[in-house]
């Protein structure tokens, strides 16, 4: 199962061995958490295994991932348009830790079920955002890698010495993404942004909870 590949279903995986004996290895693996195995049985990368592929500081991937949940909740409900959070990863990298669909009808499912996954970050949002390339609104503004009728907005998330450690963004059909939509969309990723950045910093605090 490569970094870099969609969810498999059992069957392809288990291609060059039983599929009872690659099953009782998946159960195992899921259990340690080195794979998710989605409601439709497919299978992707867990959140054990990327922490173990990630680049860290301080600042615990497992704090990026829980810090995170309520607030890509809230700029999704905000925004109506699907949101993830990346951080970077080995070999010029990144790694998806989360991402919150969006419930709209019409939405970009380019990235549906990229949680887990590890892409190169060369001409992303993703890539300009972690290789510190945000220009003075504060966000970053691209044409999807992935699809070129949806737009990315991505803002940087910081620890407490002001490096940049993770990218949050929205994505959705560039229809919905006019001028004004757009300040008003960077706006909000932004704000979720420095919201996740305190949330992080208040963790590391002594005698934080």
């Amino acid at each position: 199962m490569g970094a870099d590949r969609e969810p498999l279903s059992l069957s392809a995986i288990a291609s060059n061995l039983p599929r009872s004996i690659t099953s009782r290895m998946l159960r195992v693996l899921e259990h340690w958490g080195y794979v998710s195995r989605a409601s439709d049985g497919q299978y992707s990368l867990g959140q054990r295994f990327v922490q173990s592929r990630v680049v860290n500081d301080q600042t615990s991937v497992e704090d990026l991932i829980d810090a995170s949940g309520p607030i890509m909740g809230l700029l999704t409900e905000q925004t109506s348009e699907s949101s993830y959070l990346a951080v970077p990863s080995p070999a010029n990298t990144c790694t998806f830790l989360r991402e919150v669909q969006s419930s709209l009808p019409i939405r970009y499912v380019g990235f549906d079920g990229w949680e887990g996954r590890t892409v190169p970050m060369g001409g992303s949002v993703t890539g300009e955002v972690l290789e510190g390339r945000v220009p003075d609104p504060g966000y970053v503004v691209m044409v999807a890698v992935e699809d070129s009728d949806a737009t990315v907005i991505g803002a940087p998330v910081r620890n407490a010495q002001g490096r940049i450690i993770a990218a949050l963004s929205i994505a959705g059909p560039s229809f919905r993404m006019g001028e004004q939509a757009v300040a008003a969309l960077g706006a909000a990723v932004c704000s979720a942004a420095e919201e996740l950045s305190a949330q992080l910093d208040s963790r590391l605090l002594p005698g934080a909870l």
